[in-house]
This record gives structure tokens, sequence and C-alpha cells, in this order.
């Protein structure tokens, strides 16, 4: 009875381990900015999913590993965040880096060109324009 219990209690936190370790099933980005928004994978391949100004959108999370295929390290994909990537001119933020087996983005907040990256969560962005001194 006492080896049941231990082997149920064993299954049970090994269950409760990798849901709380799961990755997400989407990376979800809230742009709450005027333009479009895009990350480039090392800074070389554009996401075939822009962020639309105004808009959330979700990519799935298989998309995204494949899109970080073979530019990995240690299990991690860099990618280079732009604003006005429908534009012959993109204005870089900056780059965030994803643990593809946890989701986490790192840093937990970006800033640069006028534009902040907050990562909400495991696999989640919200994109916002900074004050202009023309706001004030």
């Amino acid at each position: 009875m006492n080896l049941l219990l231990k082997s149920i209690t064993t299954v049970t936190l090994s269950l409760a381990a990798t849901a709380a370790l799961a990755t997400p099933k989407f990376l979800i980005t809230h742009n709450e900015t005027d333009v479009e928004s895009n990350a480039w994978v090392d800074n070389i391949v554009p996401s075939t999913h822009p962020t639309k100004a105004k808009q959330t959108s979700k990519v799935s999370w298989v998309e995204v590993r494949m899109a970080c295929s073979g530019r990995t390290k240690a299990g991690k994909c860099s990618a280079v965040i732009y604003m006005k990537s429908n534009t012959d001119r993109p204005v870089p933020v900056g780059q965030v880096t994803m643990d593809l087996s946890s989701g986490e983005i790192t840093p937990k907040e970006l800033v640069g060109n006028g534009y902040q990256v907050t990562i909400n969560g495991f696999g989640e962005t919200t994109l916002k324009a900074l004050p202009t001194d023309n706001d004030a």
C-alpha cells in the first residue's frame, strides 16, 4: 500500500511539473502602436506573421520553433523586433531571446527608438510607443 501511494504521488508530481514547464501554445503579440511590427529571427529572417497596428497576433509555437530551426544556441532563439516593418525603413527596437522549451523571453523590457517592448509572461509581449516631446 505504501509503495502504491508513493507511486501515485510521484506520477502526480511529475505531471504537475510537466504542466508547469510546458511551452506556450502561441507567441502572442499585443501591438498597441499605430504602426506594424515584426521580428527578424537572428536579425536575418523576417517572420511571416507581422502584427498590424492596434492588433493582437497569435503565432503557433510550432511555427516559432520552425522559424528558429538551425538558428538556436542552447535551445534559445534570438530575434530583433522592428516597428514600421512594412516600410522601406523599419525601425529596430532591440533584440529579445526566446527559450524554445519554456517560452521565456528576455529581457523583460526593451526600449529603443521611441518604442517599448514589455514581456507579459511566457510567449507574450506588448508593444507601445513612448511619449514624445510633441505629446506633452
